[in-house]
């Protein structure tokens, strides 16, 4: 579902972004589209209805190879709960996975997992307003897996057996998810819904229910929900994959075809939003909140969007969001913005009811002037619209936007077909493909003007039915300010002179001065990897790896040891901050708003990183704009600005984010954590006004550059869509021509973060809520030795799936446990393994005990063979997918240079996963579970006395 309700979090704004590349070589587009024609459906698509009323839509797609994304979708939620089944449409959800016609309860995980499809990325289920959805994504290269993921689902839309000794146990997983959301969010967000929601069926229908139903309700409740509404005719299956369509659509009529509905259907129940006239304000302030923050929401009946003329309307809404998004971010960098960020955005709280959304986060105490600030823009946009300028460089990234959706075309993840196919049957959204939508955009951007995006906007800015959220930290000395005083900021900002916007436009290019490419001073192969390592005069060497897993992708990354760990440790801050403020500042002369002007409608970025241990520069491009960003990092690493502008906006920024940062019982507790899991090294020190006050502009630019200032240092790595030949000289351009002594003076130091050398607990008391979490640590100083981490990875899921089996299934004391290591490589001594969950404050002691329990049991009876095959499958399937992904060997290859390991040990993890044994991962365990050295750190909320 989409962000703003169906995610059910605080709600926050955030603009559309999408990445600029080259024109595409599209197909022969015809000139005229009829704006009153339907959007058809991509001809490739398969849909279909079977007799019994259930829908289903089919796609082949070979990206991943060998992966299937199947989809159930019921058109039920908690909007079709009657009063006393809150909470059941959800807890219903999570019965699915607990016992089924042909699953015994527990054996869906079970099942999955033993083909490599882990619980959460790959098995899951999501539970809404007014739909419910089921994920798997699975391996098709055994057919069999295929089918029984088809029989599971048909389980879920009919075959469940809700048995009522499961359903007592699954209570308290879903009582436990429902605890671990709990927190200011939880309870701005109550105040909130019944707002947005005024006077709806949505007002006191939350997906998560209420916990005295959850906890209580006969188990004949939850059967008289699934048996009413689970119903054919309002389901839908999707299918998109590695597959043989006509093989799928007769799996799904024989495995979903004999799905009959169990009893009369339902009226509906009404969903209706009446779209209430006028403004009404909301004022939150809670004493956990650590931002202040101001939105405006316009609602209004929902457009169609099935027509030509339609899509060609949300293109000019599209337009307009961008360009007021932009604007808000330019003036949120003046020294006189009245807020400290703010953007735009849209979404839908039904399939009835859109929305228009301006959002700001303001400095404690300014909530009116931050709001008079949104409205003042909305009125300079309703008087003056926009510039030539904008619309142009709006128009040019969108079909940018365009260009590589179309370029990348056959090479789309199933799982993004997958969900657009579940929206097209919740929401109707259309699915026409991308050639048609790409001839589509083609024909209606450039008939779109600024007549046409001012009149979008006026209509968009003048809605009658609006709602104003104001949220601010609960703390002495802070007066949250009035409904009416909120009105009268709006009322006062309609009012302003406002002046046309003055849009500045840089004229000169990117960068001034192209340099002389350099000389190669040598160039190897290392065949069995498809790499070419080129060293050029300067000392760099460029490692090249051509892929085809993306048409329009070229990633790359120069890294250098050093990072902040050469700072001294008084320093450490500046360091960290560096690119920070040199990124504020801008380069070779540019402002970063000039920059980003200049890069309209062109997909290429570089960025520099300071890191603990490393610095260097990342970036991206499409194939035929890696000039541009090579430019970028050759500007990156010669020419950084230093604006003392920069310093006072990083401040204002800084200041904000510690001024409440004693607030947040999650803050407080990861402040804490680190502290005591480093030794309370001053890596860890956190951050606080007086730290931002001292920070010194002079010293952040001069450790930038110092670690830019000798090229021999680095190492560039390219992954992506290139041809070595063709990319080679540009390397010696901007690469080969970088400033260098001739040989390389950087290497990190080591800081001596260490682990605790013995057994520390310690609770940490803050918060309201009846919540706890604990975070376990164990000392695991895993070298980088290729097979030692393979059994690492292989130990640490072997724990989480075992932890989840007591602590969840078995116990019903928490919604989630994690297990992973958290390693700062190349430093040593302070890795450690964290085991991380949250429950009820009584149980969490208990838990804990629990979880040394399973670990010494583990180290001394060894885990057992099924446990070992889950996680080598799941090692198996990842690596799969991860060799088709220019990431994974952008990661891969910097980690094998950094640790001077073998180039090899990336195709021969296959053998190392093999070779992993039941005795193994024993040993493992004992070696990096030790029970002579760990932490203990919980969170208790404040009603709760410490335990220990």
């Amino acid at each position: 579902m989409k962000a703003l309700i169906r995610s059910l979090g605080t709600l926050a704004i955030a603009g559309v972004l999408w990445t600029a590349l080259p024109r595409a070589q599209a197909p022969a587009a015809p000139q005229t589209f009829n704006p009153q024609d339907l959007i058809p459906v991509e001809a490739i698509v398969h849909e279909g209805t079977l007799p019994n009323g259930l829908k289903f839509t089919i796609k082949q797609n070979t990206r991943p190879a060998k992966r299937v994304s199947l989809r159930l979708a019921i058109k039920a939620g908690s909007i079709q709960e009657a009063d006393d089944q809150q909470g059941l449409a959800h807890l219903i959800e999570h019965m699915a996975f607990n016992g089924s016609a042909h699953f015994k309860p527990g054996e869906v995980f079970s099942y999955f997992e033993s083909v490599g499809a882990q619980l959460g990325p790959h098995v899951n289920a999501a539970t809404g307003f007014d739909e419910t959805t089921y994920r798997l994504d699975l391996p098709t290269d055994k057919p069999e897996v295929v089918a029984r993921g088809l029989t599971a689902l048909s389980d879920f839309a009919g075959g469940l057996t809700l048995d009522p000794v499961q359903i007592d146990k699954e209570r308290g997983v879903v009582i436990e998810e429902w605890r671990g959301g709990l927190g200011a969010g939880s309870r701005i967000r109550d105040q909130q819904i019944p707002v947005i929601f005024y006077r709806s069926r949505y007002a006191d229908r939350l997906p998560i229910g209420k916990p005295d139903i959850i906890q209580n309700a006969p188990a004949q409740r939850l059967r008289a929900f699934y048996d009413a509404w689970y119903r054919p005719e309002r389901m839908g299956v999707v299918a998109v994959g590695d597959i043989d369509p006509q093989q799928m659509e007769a799996a799904i009529r024989s495995t979903f075809g004999p799905l009959r509905a169990r009893t009369a259907a339902l009226p509906s129940p009404d969903n209706t939003i009446p779209l209430a006239r006028g403004l009404m304000v909301k004022v939150m302030s809670d004493p956990e909140v650590t931002q202040s923050s101001v939105q405006v929401i316009s609602k209004r009946r929902k457009e169609s969007d099935r027509l030509v003329g339609d899509y060609r309307r949300s293109l000019v809404a599209r337009l307009f969001y961008e360009m007021l998004d932009a604007r808000f971010g330019e003036l949120a960098q003046r020294p006189d913005a009245r807020f400290l960020e703010a953007g735009v955005g849209g979404d839908d709280l039904n399939n009835d009811v859109d929305t228009f959304q301006m959002m700001a986060s303001v400095k404690d105490g300014t909530i009116a002037e931050g709001l008079s600030a949104l409205v003042v823009e909305a009125q300079r946009v309703r008087e003056f619209g926009f510039t030539p300028g904008e619309l142009d460089r709006m128009k040019r990234g969108l079909l940018a936007f365009y260009d590589r959706a179309y370029n990348e075309r056959d090479k789309t993840d199933s799982g993004q077909y997958a969900d657009e196919y579940l929206r097209h049957f919740l929401h109707d959204e259309p699915i026409p493909g991308i050639a048609y939508e790409y001839r589509l955009v083609q024909w209606a951007l450039p008939t779109i003007s600024l007549a046409d995006v001012s009149a979008l906007a006026r209509a968009r800015l003048s809605d009658d039915s609006r709602v104003i959220l104001a949220v601010m930290p609960q703390k002495p000395g802070l007066q949250p300010p009035t409904e009416a005083g909120l009105q009268a900021a709006v009322a006062s900002g309609e009012r302003v002179a406002v002046l046309p916007w003055n849009d500045g436009i840089p004229t000169r290019a990117l960068l001034e001065r192209i340099p002389e490419p350099a000389a190669i001073a040598s160039r190897r192969e290392l065949p069995d990897l498809g790499v070419t390592i080129v060293r050029f005069a300067n000392g760099v060497e460029a490692w090249l790896k051509p892929t085809d897993f993306q048409n329009d992708q070229v990633v790359f990354t120069m890294y250098a040891k050093g990072g902040a760990s050469l700072a001294a440790p008084a320093d450490f801050l500046q360091a960290s901050l560096a690119t920070q403020y040199v990124g504020v500042s801008g380069f070779g002369g540019l402002k970063p708003l000039d920059r980003t002007k200049l890069l309209a409608g062109k997909s290429a970025g570089a960025n520099p990183f300071i890191s603990l241990s490393t610095h260097g520069i990342s970036g991206a491009a499409a194939p035929a704009e890696l000039d541009t960003a090579l430019q970028l990092l050759y500007q990156d690493f010669t020419a950084p600005n230093s604006d003392p502008g920069a310093m006072a906006f990083i401040k204002r920024q800084l200041e904000e984010t510690v001024a409440n940062r004693g607030q947040s019982p999650n803050d407080v507790f990861g402040e804490r954590l680190e502290q005591i899991n480093t030794s309370n090294h001053y890596v860890s020190t956190p951050l606080t006004a007086e730290r931002v006050a001292a920070l010194d502009p002079a010293k952040m630019y001069g450790f930038y550059r110092d670690r830019f200032a000798n090229a021999a240092d680095f190492t560039f790595f390219m992954v992506g869509a290139f041809k070595p030949d063709a990319a080679i000289p540009l390397l010696a351009r901007y690469v080969g021509s970088l400033p260098s002594t001739g040989r390389r003076t950087s290497d990190f130091r080591d800081l001596g973060v260490r682990f605790p050398a013995t057994i520390v607990r310690e609770t940490v008391v803050k918060g309201r809520e009846p919540v706890a979490e604990t975070v376990l640590s164990f000392a695991a100083d895993v070298p980088p030795d290729a097979l030692e981490q393979e059994k690492m990875l292989a130990a640490t899921q072997v724990v989480e799936i075992t932890l989840r089996d007591v602590l969840r299934e078995d116990l019903g004391q928490t919604y989630s446990v994690s297990v992973g290591l958290a390693q700062e490589a190349p430093q040593r001594g302070g890795g450690h393994v964290e085991v991380n969950f949250s429950a009820a404050p009584k149980n969490i002691q208990a838990m804990s005990d629990r979880v040394l329990q399973e670990v010494r049991r583990l180290q001394q009876a060894g885990p057992s063979a099924d446990l070992v095959s889950k996680a080598k499958e799941a090692a198996r399937r990842s690596y799969e997918t991860s060799m088709k992904e220019n990431g994974y060997w952008m990661g891969r290859l910097q980690h094998i240079h950094m640790t001077g390991a073998d180039p090899n040990e990336i195709l021969t993890r296959p053998q190392r996963i093999d070779s992993i044994t039941p005795a193994l991962v024993q040993e493992t365990l004992q070696k990096y579970f030790p029970l002579d050295r760990y932490t203990v750190v919980t969170l208790l909320p404040e009603t709760v006395a410490p335990t220990r």
